[in-house]
């Protein structure tokens, strides 16, 4: 999945949110909140330095359910520092040919220790990625990823009724991907589902999904072009509005043109992300 057409909107909101002290809510305002059906519309991000652990793990095979390989990117996303400023550490790659087999300890990605930058729509463009090196389409997907994983917790937040789908238009259109390709959302929807509790605080369940996405990407000597169906969960506090875990799915089949091949090969890539928060 790549990131959002608009996270200019969520982004300008985040950066001047006030701080503010979180207090656990009693279940009296946790039942005038399912009654009402809308979830709090002046809750205040406290946007203080938080931590995640963004594991994908990609598993590639064919159209017919056979196994290829399958490849996890690991890094540590920490959000929240002065200016609006995000970071990643501890990056690795590490493949492996056996479905059933664990995962070996990855190779670090060097160019991405430290990497810094603010979360802004300008991380669509190519010169934001002057300093990336090697596989850089799947060390992007991670700053894309969390980029869409912020957008949909927070832009449509105050919008959402309890189990009433909510068609957000603001991230449909087509992207380009720094210059490389092109993502295009076509109907992106979320939905509250209910409150639930993670890491101790008192949680909105909020589900996104987005179907039939066409999709182009061509850099280091491979071409692609294909179509993308994503879904996920996040768990949004209400204490204090920042995000306490996510998952998000994708199915992508895709026409490849590999290196070294003149053929053109129809493949299957599923993509399983969780965004742990380090508490």
């Amino acid at each position: 999945m790549k990131t959002i057409k608009t996270v200019l909107i969520f982004s300008v909101a985040i950066l001047f949110a006030i701080n503010v002290n979180a207090q656990k809510l009693s279940g009296s305002k946790i039942s005038e909140i399912l009654s009402n059906g809308k979830l709090p519309q002046n809750l205040e991000l406290k946007d203080e330095v938080q931590k995640y652990v963004v594991t994908t793990d990609h598993f590639n095979g064919d159209i017919f359910g056979n196994f290829f390989n399958k490849m996890r990117v690991k890094g540590e996303y920490t959000r929240g520092f002065e200016n609006g400023k995000a970071k990643w550490n501890n990056v690795s790659i590490a493949t492996e040919m056996q479905r059933d087999a664990e995962f070996p300890v990855g190779n670090p990605v060097a160019y991405m220790e430290d990497f810094t930058y603010n979360i802004s729509a300008d991380m669509l463009k190519p010169e934001a990625f002057a300093t990336f090196g090697e596989n850089s389409a799947f060390t992007k997907n991670l700053i894309w990823d969390m980029m869409a994983i912020e957008g949909f917790a927070w832009s449509s937040f105050e919008k959402l009724k309890l189990n009433e789908s909510f068609a957000d238009e603001r991230f449909n259109g087509k992207m380009d991907l720094a210059g490389l390709g092109s993502f295009e959302n076509k109907d992106v929807q979320i939905l509250w589902t209910g409150i639930s509790e993670r890491n101790g605080e008192t949680c909105a369940v909020i589900e996104y999904r987005t179907l039939n996405n066409p999709l182009e990407y061509a850099a280091e000597g491979m071409s692609m072009k294909g179509r993308s169906h994503y879904w996920g969960t996040i768990w949004v506090s209400l204490e204090d509005k920042q995000i306490e875990h996510a998952v998000l799915y994708e199915d992508v089949v895709m026409e490849m043109n590999l290196p070294g091949q003149t053929t053109k090969q129809i493949m299957n890539a599923t993509r399983e992300i969780s965004f742990v928060k380090e508490l």
